[in-house]
């Protein structure tokens, strides 16, 4: 099968390059060809999630307290790996399964990095980007992953860099209401600064609010 790079790269469509902002939305794993566009950096694939994969995300998030998952998988040779580590819970093995092998797809990756967390407070409270070449994340349990357009973040504020005032009052956010947000199970493509072509135009990203009375499940995989 073609990887998604290659249907990007030989598509007739018409490119959307010139568009302002830097998220797109998509229904269908074909779309996230837009992913290669160089404008792009951030894409939200929406899902409807089975009733299973559903049932097993509130057993993890209201039974497992402390529940933490964190290994490397060999891409083609997944499946008993992750079958040792999620063992009570097939069918988020099946869905995290295919997320990689979709990364696979993207950056042809030789190791992937995955890590399945149910959190109690927020991971990245700050607006960041990351260092790596692409970042997926799906929520399946609580608030999604938050993020802003290029167009309006100033980078000078990013992380550390606003001295301890919030990302809301420290001016890093340029538009009111500019934030958007992942729903839950919805999968969110992040474009790092180390995509060709892509330093210092990283997706700029946090993690919401979580709490022991509202925790979060939250899947985060990365080539290595």
């Amino acid at each position: 099968m073609d990887t998604l790079a290659g249907a990007f790269l030989s598509s007739s469509g018409v490119s959307d390059t010139a568009r302002a902002s830097s998220l797109r939305t998509v229904d269908d794993v074909p779309d996230l060809e837009v992913f290669f566009n160089p404008s792009v950096n951030v894409v939200t694939l929406r899902r409807t999630p089975t009733a299973g994969l559903v049932d097993e995300a509130r057993r993890v998030v209201t039974r497992e307290e402390g529940f933490q998952r964190l290994f490397t998988l060999v891409p083609g040779a997944a499946r008993s790996t992750m079958e040792e580590e999620l063992a009570e819970f097939p069918r988020l093995a099946d869905d995290i399964l295919s997320w990689v092998d979709l990364v696979t797809d993207l950056t042809d990756a030789k190791l992937v990095g995955v890590r399945l967390t149910r959190a109690t407070s927020a991971m990245c409270p700050r607006f960041h980007t990351d260092r790596v070449t692409v970042r997926l994340v799906t929520t399946y349990a609580g608030l999604g992953t938050e993020f802003v357009a290029t167009q309006h973040a100033d980078r000078g504020l990013l992380g550390h860099a606003a001295a301890g005032v919030p990302d809301e009052e420290s001016g890093l956010l340029l538009k009111p209401d500019c934030i958007r947000q992942a729903d839950p199970f919805d999968v969110v493509f992040l474009k790092g600064e180390a995509w060709p072509g892509n330093a210092g135009r990283g997706a700029v990203h946090r993690s919401p609010e979580a709490s022991p009375s509202a925790p979060r499940l939250v899947l985060t995989l990365a080539p290595l």
